[in-house]
């Protein structure tokens, strides 16, 4: 930095949703029922689609807010201390509950490059907007939601919306709090799995039809590793996803949600946005755990020349 230049302010995004204690085992091969099997690696930390998209915001360089339900059991320590540690600020809507936060086992294969996951969601958890948290979006450049906390995410972005702050939705599976949350959604990243009632799963054409007309702008569909597909205005495109040698694809949705907002907040059009985002999305399943990626940006393709994350 020249000296009497002025450090450049970091772009803030909030983020809304879950956030789960992540036990991820990395094996060769999916372990036979009923057997007992030598992990090869472990991680732990905190995930969760908008949690997991925080810690991608900050990797590249945002300073993130998210706001979750953690509360006082002990397990949360572990979560706290973990998104402290990645740059992520915590806004907790149920400090003084001493629910335990939903827990993800994950077993990642490694020949296969796939992972199988069984969680609770936080359907136990009650969680509702105050109007009060309208106050983190003093000069916030995105909002992020994964609708797991209906009330909270609808309250968030319609506020936002009004602001004129740009709002995202992560929306994996439809669910029927999206048909409310919809109209102050901007942009929404959606999975092949997204089927509104009455479409077939794997019909974009009717997906896109659907959240055009709930009055979303941007829209794209992700399918691992096939391209993505999407509309923006009245331009239809269509998005490769760069190869890699995967080795766990755990989170790398979220990741690509919250390298999505990084670029939108730091003026990306939808397209290009989601472009650098797919790039660092695949980046990141070459390393096992939905940490690593983060220590090791500088190996990137193509870091230090034109991206617009450099």
């Amino acid at each position: 930095m020249n000296q009497g230049s002025t450090p450049s302010v970091p772009k803030t995004g909030v983020f809304a949703g879950i956030s789960t204690l992540d036990i991820a085992y990395l094996v060769d091969g999916y372990p036979a029922e009923d057997t007992k099997t030598q992990a090869r690696d472990q991680f732990t930390g905190a995930g969760g689609p908008a949690t997991n998209a925080a810690v991608a915001y900050a990797a590249l360089g945002g300073a993130p807010t998210l706001v979750t339900a953690v509360g006082t059991h002990r397990l949360g320590d572990l979560i706290r201390n973990d998104l402290s540690a990645h740059g992520v600020r915590i806004v907790d809507v149920c400090a003084g509950s001493d629910h335990q936060p939903p827990v993800s086992s994950i077993v990642v294969a490694e020949s296969a490059a796939t992972r199988t996951i069984v969680s609770l969601d936080g359907a136990r958890i009650a969680v509702e907007y105050d109007r009060h948290l309208a106050d983190l979006l003093s000069g916030v450049d995105v909002v992020l939601v994964d609708g797991h906390y209906p009330g909270l995410a609808a309250g968030l972005c319609e506020r936002a919306r009004s602001l004129g702050i740009a709002t995202v939705l992560d929306a994996g599976r439809f669910k029927d709090s999206h048909v409310a949350l919809l109209p102050h959604i901007g942009s929404a990243i959606c999975s092949a799995a997204f089927a509104p009632p009455g479409i077939a799963g794997g019909d974009t054409d009717a997906v896109l039809a659907y959240l055009r007309g709930a009055g979303v702008e941007n829209i794209a569909i992700t399918n691992g590793g096939k391209p993505i597909i999407g509309l923006t205005g009245n331009r239809e495109f269509r998005i490769g996803i760069p190869e890699t040698d995967a080795v766990d694809t755990l989170g790398a949705g979220d990741i690509l949600h919250g390298a999505f907002a990084y670029f939108t907040s730091t003026g990306h059009d939808f397209v290009r946005a989601l472009t650098s985002a797919s790039e660092v999305a695949s980046f990141s399943c070459r390393f096992f755990g939905t940490r690593e990626w983060c220590t090791r940006l500088s190996e990137l393709p193509g870091r230090g020349t034109s991206r617009p994350w450099v």
